[in-house]
């Protein structure tokens, strides 16, 4: 984990605050952390975690074994689509 000292500004220390009592966090750290995480997916891609990948290829793999003869053809699946 990386520490910072920053200097916040009036509106952003304001904006921190209402987060975090928003959502019950201890402290602006939180509240930053908190706000990062919700809008910073605009910016920057999170990172992939590879456990749930693998999770859900097995997922995958076991409904394709458990239903390998379902198939519908592009007409039925227009049809189901209401397209």
């Amino acid at each position: 984990m990386t520490q910072a000292r920053i200097n916040l500004d009036e509106y952003t220390t304001r904006v921190l605050d209402v987060v975090k009592g928003k959502y019950g966090l201890k402290n602006r750290e939180d509240a930053l952390n908190r706000f990062v995480k919700e809008f910073g997916e605009e910016f920057v891609e999170p990172q992939v975690n590879e456990k749930y990948l693998k999770e859900l290829d097995e997922l995958v793999e076991n409904h394709e074994k458990k239903h390998k003869n379902r198939t519908m053809s592009l007409e039925e699946l227009d049809s189901l689509l209401e397209l």
